[in-house]
C-alpha cells in the first residue's frame, strides 16, 4: 500500500515546474514593463545625474533689467544632440512641437514638447534653413539648394514660392517671418552657395538682399540691399519693428556684426528708417526672436563665456546672456505659454524656461 500510495502521490517537483515557472515569468515581464514605463517618464531616474545648484549657471545678468526674466529654479536642459549644424526653429502651437533644420544633412527635424522625443520630419529638403508657420498654420521654409522659399500645403504638396529674381537664381534664402497679411519677408545672404557642405557651391548672381513675397507674385520684391550678409530676422511685438542680424564679418572682415531695426510699411511691403542698435567685432549674431516686452534674444558665437544667447533691451543695450557649451545659431519661444526658450546650438538643442513670453 505504501508503494501504491507513493505511486499515486503527486510529484511536487513536477508541480513546481509546470505551475510556478509561468508565474515567475509573468512577474518578470510585469517588472520589466514597469521599469520600461518608468524609464520613459522624464526625471524618474534624475537622481542618477550629477546634482546642480539653482540658479543655473547658464544665466548671466549684466543689467538689472534682465533680473525680472530670470527664473531661480529652472535648469538648462539639453533636449537632444546628434546634429551637424542645427538651425531655424519654429513652434507649432496646435501640434505642440517645434520644427528645426539639420542643414548639412538636408533634414527637417521635429521635437515633441510632450514627450521630448526628436525625430526626422522630412529628408532631402534642399538643405533647409529657416522655418516659420504662416497665419494658416502652413510650414514655410528657406532652402539653400535649390535656392528657394517653399511652403508645405495642407494636402502635403509642396509649393515653390520664390526661387528667382530678375531672371537669376536666389543666393540661398536663410531666414524669414510670416506676416498676418499673408506676406513673407526673407533674407538671402548666400551661405548655402559658399560650400557644398550646406548646399551647392556656386557664384552668387545677385546682391545679398532682403525680399518680400506674397501669393500672386511672379518674383519677390527687394526691400533692402544695404546689409552685407542679412541673416536672422524677427518681428517685434508692435508688428511694425523688423530686426535683422548682419553676419558681415564672415565675408567682410573689416565690417562689424550688427543688428538693425527697420520700420515695416503699412502694407508690409517696405522697410524704412534703419537704425543700427547693436554692433560688435568680438561676437557674431545669427537668428533672433523678440519677447512680449520687445527685448531681443539672439543666437550668438564668440567663444567660451559668449557662446549661447545674448539678450538686448529694445534700445540695444546688452542686459543678459544664456551661456551654452556650444555656438547657438537660432532661437524661438515654445510651449503652451510661449515662455520656454528653445535654442538650436551647433549639434544640440536646449531649452530653458524664462519669466517672459514670445512676442
Amino acid at each position: 500500500m505504501n508503494s501504491q500510495s507513493d505511486n499515486n502521490q503527486p510529484n511536487n517537483n513536477h508541480s513546481t515546474d509546470t505551475h510556478s515557472m509561468p508565474l515567475a515569468r509573468r512577474q518578470f515581464l510585469t517588472a520589466s514593463a514597469a521599469l520600461t514605463a518608468m524609464a520613459a517618464v522624464p526625471g524618474v531616474f534624475a537622481h542618477s545625474a550629477a546634482p546642480s545648484r539653482y540658479p543655473d549657471n547658464a544665466w548671466q545678468v549684466i543689467d538689472d533689467r534682465f533680473k525680472k526674466y530670470v527664473l531661480f529654479n529652472t535648469p538648462l536642459e539639453r533636449q537632444w544632440t546628434g546634429g551637424l549644424w542645427l538651425e531655424g526653429p519654429a513652434w507649432n502651437a496646435v501640434g505642440r512641437y517645434a520644427v528645426f533644420s539639420d542643414i548639412p544633412r538636408a533634414l527637417q527635424m521635429r521635437w515633441d514638447e510632450s514627450t521630448g522625443e526628436v525625430s526626422v520630419l522630412r529628408h532631402k529638403v534642399g538643405h533647409s534653413n529657416g522655418n516659420a508657420f504662416d497665419a494658416q498654420g502652413r510650414l514655410v521654409a528657406c532652402e539653400h539648394s535649390p535656392a528657394r522659399v517653399v511652403r508645405y500645403e495642407w494636402d502635403g504638396s509642396l509649393s515653390v514660392l520664390a526661387e528667382r529674381y530678375d531672371g537669376k537664381p536666389l543666393n540661398a534664402p536663410n531666414d524669414l517671418i510670416c506676416l498676418a497679411s499673408g506676406g513673407i519677408i526673407f533674407t538671402d545672404p548666400g551661405y548655402g552657395a559658399h560650400f557644398d557642405y550646406e548646399g551647392a557651391e556656386r557664384e552668387l548672381e545677385l546682391e545679398t538682399a532682403v525680399y518680400y513675397w506674397e501669393d500672386g507674385m511672379d518674383e519677390p520684391l527687394v526691400l533692402t540691399t544695404e546689409l552685407f550678409k542679412p541673416n536672422g530676422i524677427a518681428l517685434g511685438p508692435d508688428k511694425r519693428s523688423v530686426y535683422i542680424a548682419d553676419t558681415a564679418p564672415s565675408h567682410h572682415p573689416n565690417e562689424p556684426a550688427t543688428i538693425t531695426r527697420f520700420t515695416l510699411g503699412e502694407d508690409g511691403k517696405s522697410l524704412t528708417d534703419p537704425a543700427r542698435l547693436v554692433e560688435s567685432r568680438e561676437e557674431g549674431y545669427d537668428g533672433l526672436t523678440c519677447d512680449q516686452d520687445g527685448n531681443l534674444w539672439v543666437g550668438t558665437s564668440g567663444g567660451e563665456g559668449i557662446d549661447g544667447v545674448t539678450i538686448f533691451s529694445p534700445d540695444g543695450t546688452l542686459i543678459g546672456r544664456i551661456l551654452l557649451p556650444e555656438v547657438c545659431a537660432n532661437v524661438c519661444f515654445v510651449g503652451e505659454d510661449r515662455n520656454r526658450l528653445l535654442m538650436t546650438a551647433s549639434q544640440s538643442i536646449y531649452t530653458l524656461y524664462t519669466n517672459t513670453r514670445g512676442a
